[in-house]
């Protein structure tokens, strides 16, 4: 009975592999959204903690602190345009996969057009 069974198992192992997959990828993802917005408040709220504790001392180091609240800013902004490709990957797939493609083609254009330049300069200075 389980000989007969075995063809369809392995049909059905693929998808099943792959939602597997997908599904440790966005848990992967959920706990690096997770940290991500972790670090963000920790360095800004840091940053001002910092900024303030250093308000009447000299020498003050205050610069530190403000370069500790950017970094907190800036993986905010990071984090947010992150969210929204994912939910802008997740609506519309087909023009996702589009765009995806485009950027890979225009990113082996590059790499084809950087390294014919790199030798072409290797080739004029042995002549």
């Amino acid at each position: 009975m389980w000989r007969a069974l075995l063809p369809l198992s392995v049909a059905l192992l693929p998808s099943a592999a792959s939602a597997q997959v997908i599904s440790q990828v966005s848990g992967l993802f959920n706990v690096m959204v997770g940290l991500m917005l972790v670090f963000a408040f920790l360095f800004f709220f840091g940053g001002l903690g910092m900024w303030f504790v250093r308000l009447g001392t000299w020498p003050t180091y205050r610069d530190e602190a403000i370069r500790l609240m950017q970094w907190g800013v800036v993986i905010l902004f990071v984090l947010a345009a992150l969210l929204a490709i994912v939910q802008f990957v997740q609506k519309h797939v087909a023009a996702a996969t589009f765009l995806a493609g485009i950027v890979i083609v225009i990113g082996v254009a590059w790499m084809v057009v950087t390294v014919s330049q790199a030798k072409g300069e290797d080739d004029e200075k042995k002549h």
